[in-house]
């Protein structure tokens, strides 16, 4: 599997955009793997790197649920 580095830099900004934030200043880092500021602005802000990298939303859409029913129901299952 191949990433599209323009669509993922886009994607990224998009989200960041969209809820009112930079976008960190690097994707990769020298290594290839993804860089320590984008790590931290997934954990701070939610992003998926799923999402990010392969444009996949499924772990953003299970994380969204959990939280929704964590709020709603206390974490019990229902």
């Amino acid at each position: 599997m191949t990433i599209d580095y323009t669509a993922s830099e886009a994607r990224l900004s998009f989200y960041a955009d969209t809820i009112g934030v930079e976008p960190p200043a690097r994707m990769v880092c020298d290594a290839g793997c993804p860089a320590p500021e984008l790590l931290i602005f997934c954990e701070r802000y939610g992003a998926s790197l799923d999402w990010i990298f392969l444009g996949d939303v499924r772990a953003m859409i299970r994380d969204s649920h959990k939280l929704a029913r964590e709020r709603r129901f206390g974490g019990g299952a229902v």
